[in-house]
């Protein structure tokens, strides 16, 4: 039987759910840290369950930026901004200017790979003028595109 786990980011603005069926419970995390080195999408979205169960918490970022810059996996460029920018980064108040020119990097190459969790941050952030200047144009044509995009997979998923 397939167990279903419903992930979802707690943040603020509440933007960040997503959905993962899983045909079998979590792999060990030292297996799925060795399968992420190696670039397996699979083991790298178990292992943020296993990031979410709270144990192992001080890595995320670091399997975050591998998945990222090594294999360009569109998620994991926004779990860097988000490791980068949240609660998860140990002591900090405050986020200083370079680390968050690091984490809109990733963010906005995340939204160049059409992820829809960089795509609605951004357009959040757009409108909002944090950590960019605001520009409501952008930020609304940016959840607009997500909008669409979505509406139209969910189109193409009813067809099948």
């Amino acid at each position: 039987m397939a167990g279903i786990c419903v992930l979802c980011h707690n943040r603020c603005d509440k933007i960040n759910n997503y959905e993962m069926i899983l045909g079998h419970n979590v792999r060990p995390v030292e297996e799925l840290k060795e399968l992420v080195l190696l670039g397996d999408t699979k083991a790298y979205d178990e292992l943020q369950i296993a990031y979410l169960k709270g144990k192992y918490g001080e890595e995320c970022l670091t399997y975050s930026r591998i998945m990222a810059d090594k294999y360009n996996y569109p998620r994991a460029y926004f779990h860097v901004y988000y490791y980068l920018t949240s609660n998860h980064v140990p002591h900090s108040t405050e986020i200083d200017r370079t680390t968050i020119a690091l984490a809109l990097k990733y963010l906005k190459k995340g939204v160049s790979l059409r992820d829809p969790e960089s795509t609605s941050v951004m357009g959040a952030l757009c409108l909002e003028g944090k950590y960019v200047p605001k520009d409501t144009v952008l930020g609304k044509s940016l959840l607009k595109g997500l909008q669409l995009a979505m509406s139209q997979q969910t189109s193409n998923s009813d067809l099948r």
